[in-house]
């Protein structure tokens, strides 16, 4: 896959990457079956695979290296999520545990306080800045599902 040209605009007003300046820098490792189906996932989820590894690590080189890391586990495992009822979530839920163990300080607060995907949830809007159908697209869920989620997190961070 050819890289997108770096423009120098780096960061977001939260201190992410910013979309328009990511280079679309894919894993190695590729499936035995279905390389291109791959590829071209790979390419639409780039962004904010980096983007949430980076809000969940602290860096975006932690977060480079994390979003490479689930890639490549969903290069392992390209079959099974083919197979699965939402690629989209089975890939979701490799990164998220990828970025498990790397999490930091007041994310990791947070996953300590409510379960994984709510804080995902929590993470996708307010530190990524997705809106509500762009966050359940790349969790695969639907709306409706998303934001009992999110209403769920909401509620666990009151209760």
């Amino acid at each position: 896959m050819p890289k997108r040209p770096h423009s120098g605009r780096s960061r977001t007003s939260r201190g992410l990457p910013d979309l328009e300046s990511i280079p679309a820098d894919l894993p190695a490792v590729e499936p035995a079956s279905d390389p291109l189906a791959y590829a071209a996932f790979c390419h639409e989820h780039w962004t904010v695979y980096w983007r949430f590894g980076s809000a969940v690590a602290g860096s975006p080189r932690r977060g480079h290296e994390l979003a490479r890391a689930a890639l490549r586990e969903v290069a392992a495992h390209w079959m099974a999520i083919l197979g699965s009822a939402s690629c989209d979530a089975a890939a979701w839920d490799l990164l998220s545990r990828t970025c498990a163990a790397r999490r930091t300080e007041p994310v990791g607060r947070l996953h300590r306080v409510l379960g994984r995907r709510e804080a995902d949830a929590l993470v996708l809007r307010h530190k990524v800045g997705l809106t509500a159908r762009q966050a359940s697209r790349v969790m695969g869920l639907s709306e409706a599902d998303f934001g009992l989620l999110y209403s769920r997190a909401l509620l666990g961070l009151n209760a």
